[in-house]
């Protein structure tokens, strides 16, 4: 099965209502809100400056960013025009943020006419990176910087012990919906490979200990063995019942490293 993230808009309405829910409860996750919070302290945010976001989604970082700054005009943009769509609806009452639908690589504004551009667990679903990089290295100005965050699927985790039952949904979820697990690993050559100047690299984790990342990982598996007919759907009902069940016992581990770079174009 093709990662959906690569291609939200052909994955179908159930598929798509299921990924709107999930970035959004994402964006409700304190760890997660923590680590963003950490590279938007390390940007520059010009008084009346452009930061542009490739790969939105339904825009929380983006809504973030613009309420982080309100002298910075923030620019979301996403290929799935279903996103965009959610994500325009989200934003009514943030006057210096818009959402345009487009390729990540061609991006609708001018070179080097940007102060930042963020992608946000965005480069391990794609194939290739490099274009990516290319047009974020287009569109910011001389000196502009560039946020690289997302997480290091090839560690992505569930387990409490060997044998665990929930760490194959884990292992589903990084197989199904992730297009490269070991982005993180590769990250620094590639963003020297497309020209920038690192000031910060580091590693982070996500612990999901009360229900911000687990039930999603557990829910898409487990529908993808189903649809797959590997398992049926008692077994999988149990498995997200179990998950649920850590949550509530206290005894939930998901374990979600992230990386997060800092670049700067020289």
């Amino acid at each position: 099965m093709p990662d959906p993230f690569q291609n939200v808009s052909a994955a179908g309405d159930a598929m798509i209502g299921q990924i709107i829910a999930a970035l959004e409860d994402r964006a409700d996750d304190p760890a997660m809100n923590e680590i963003i919070a950490r590279y938007f302290a390390e940007l520059d945010w010009p008084e009346g400056g452009t930061l542009l976001e490739v790969g939105c989604g339904t825009g929380p970082v983006a809504r973030a960013a613009a309420r982080h700054s309100p002298g910075t005009k923030v620019i979301g943009t996403d290929p799935a025009k279903e996103l965009v769509t959610d994500a325009r609806n989200r934003a009514t009452d943030i006057p210096n943020l818009r959402f345009e639908a487009c390729d990540g690589a061609l991006q609708p504004v001018d070179a080097g006419s940007v102060d930042a551009v963020i992608l946000h667990t965005v480069l391990s679903h794609v194939a290739d990176p490099q274009p990516l990089l290319a047009e974020a290295f287009r569109v910011l100005r001389p000196g502009g910087q560039l946020a690289v965050c997302d997480a290091d699927f090839s560690r992505l985790s569930l387990a409490l012990c060997p044998d665990d039952p929930l760490e194959a949904c884990a292992i589903g979820f990084t197989r199904n919906f992730v297009t490269d697990p070991w982005l993180a690993a590769r990250l620094r050559p590639l963003l020297a490979e497309a020209g920038f100047e690192t000031e910060t690299f580091r590693t982070e984790t996500r612990l999901d200990l009360d229900g911000h990342g687990g039930p999603v990982w557990t829910q898409f598996a487990t529908g993808h063995l189903v649809a797959d007919g590997i398992i049926g759907q008692p077994l999988a009902d149990a498995l997200v019942a179990e998950c649920q069940r850590r949550i509530d016992a206290g005894t939930l581990y998901g374990f979600n490293p992230f990386v997060t770079a800092v670049v700067r174009r020289p």
